[in-house]
């Protein structure tokens, strides 16, 4: 009996996580004329990429996506940057950890189009708003990132045993040396984990990109105004083409979720 219910279970979240995408690609697949047509069709009379070729044309589809794959790729790296030592911090230090996780709360107690106006307004003065490079855009998504990457690493490095970095550190080894040689290697399933969802952040945060981007765009809001102003096959085409390097990063970073691939602490 648990297992039919446990495989039952399974379908229906499976097919609530596919159904859009399948949505999606049907949109994307299907003809402009027949998008607006009454009763919707689930499966399209006649299947186009032209949708693809239009959005491809584009001159802002090629800028978007440098300008979102750049931001996406600086974000990880400065956000890790951030996270990693905080991390480790917190979860070897009670006291600050009750301080960082204050911090980290309090970052996403506000919704992001309260802090994009503000944050637009300081950019406009020192020349980052609208940046063509996106660096302005970079800040905020790092801003809004870090508390993932926080609570993944803290997690993680909780998990490394204390002894383990005691040794070292009783054969002579510097706090640094000790972090990036021994700490650091237990938590690379996390660290990748940690990498993909920032760069998911980033890929696909809107409200940041919309206010601060108004010119250089990123695609969300690309995406945004093709849904907006009625062009669904359009929409779902952009939409189709972003889920391509998330579902790339998932291949290429899926052997670093597998148990026990980058254990060494004999755990």
């Amino acid at each position: 009996m648990r297992r039919p219910l446990l495989a039952a279970i399974a379908l229906a979240v499976a097919a609530a996580d596919l159904l859009p995408l399948a949505l999606i690609v049907k949109q994307a697949l299907t003809p402009e004329r027949e998008s607006f047509a009454w009763p919707p069709t689930w499966v399209p009379h006649a299947l186009t990429t032209e949708n693809f070729r239009i959005v491809g044309e584009g001159i802002e589809f090629g800028r978007g996506v440098l300008l979102s794959l750049g931001v996406a790729a600086a974000t990880v790296a400065s956000t890790l940057a951030l996270a990693l030592p905080a991390a480790w911090l917190a979860a070897r230090r009670p006291a600050e950890d009750r301080v960082l996780d204050i911090a980290m709360v309090v970052t996403r107690l506000f919704p992001s189009l309260v802090l994009a106006i503000p944050l637009a307004a300081l950019f406009v003065g020192v020349g980052l708003y609208d940046h063509p490079a996106g660096v302005g855009l970079w800040l905020a998504h790092t801003l809004v990132a870090l508390p993932f990457a926080f609570l993944v690493l803290r997690a993680a490095f909780r998990g490394v045993p204390i002894d383990v970095e005691d040794a070292a550190r009783l054969d002579g080894a510097t706090p640094v040396a000790m972090f990036l040689r021994v700490s650091l290697p237990l938590v690379r399933p996390a660290l990748a984990a940690a990498g993909f969802l920032v760069f998911l952040v980033s890929w696909d945060e809107f409200a940041f990109s919309l206010l601060l981007q108004v010119i250089h765009r990123p695609l969300p809001p690309l995406l945004y105004y093709f849904a907006a102003f009625g062009y669904p096959g359009l929409a779902s085409a952009l939409a189709a083409i972003m889920l391509v390097p998330a579902l790339a990063i998932v291949l290429v970073l899926e052997p670093a979720f597998r148990p026990g691939v980058f254990g060494g602490s004999g755990r």
